[in-house]
């Protein structure tokens, strides 16, 4: 018998937006069924040596300093492999090879940062995405009035991020699809 669909709510934080010259310093994963419900969670604070560090984006390093993660960066003994097999290895639990849809917020960003630093990970997931900021533009462009779904400050942490997507697309779902599914 076939599993559900699973997704993979997936969130980097980088040092930067190019994925030529930028790190991933953090990586966490959400994995959920369609009915958006948690099942199983994991993070990683990634290493990265100082020099990339330094070559941080101004609002990055600001971002990252005041929450604590370029610390927690310098502190890791997670290489960048190491934090690529144990995430690959957490969604092999719960997904079979190119089943785990990628989701989250602006995730074609992730995915380019997974292309380039994650390739196993990337391999295992999926080509199709869920992109909660696309349905985002949409809903602005179809439903002006709609009032927009609160969101608490993320802190700018990987996990943190992922609960504040997942939290938003559940608004929408409840909000615009209210027929019954299945």
């Amino acid at each position: 018998m076939a599993r559900e669909t699973r997704l993979v709510w997936l969130d980097l934080e980088m040092t930067g937006l190019d994925p030529e010259s930028c790190g991933i310093i953090e990586v966490g994963i959400i994995i959920t069924g369609p009915d958006l419900r948690p099942i199983a969670e994991f993070e990683r604070v990634i290493w990265q040596p100082e020099e990339m560090l330094q070559r941080m984006e101004p609002v990055v390093r600001d971002m990252h300093t005041k929450n604590g993660l370029t610390e927690k960066v310098r502190s890791s003994n997670v290489s960048l492999r190491v934090a690529e097999r144990e995430a690959t290895a957490f969604i092999a639990d719960h997904c079979e090879l190119g089943e785990g849809i990628l989701a989250g917020n602006s995730i074609h960003t992730d995915r380019r940062f997974l292309i380039s630093h994650m390739p196993m990970l990337d391999r295992y997931l999926h080509y199709r995405m869920v992109d909660v900021t696309s349905l985002k533009v949409l809903v602005r462009a179809w439903y002006p009035a709609l009032v927009e779904p609160r969101k608490p400050p993320s802190g700018h942490t990987a996990l943190a991020d992922l609960r504040s997507s997942l939290t938003e697309l559940q608004y929408y779902r409840d909000i615009l699809f209210r027929a019954t599914p299945g």
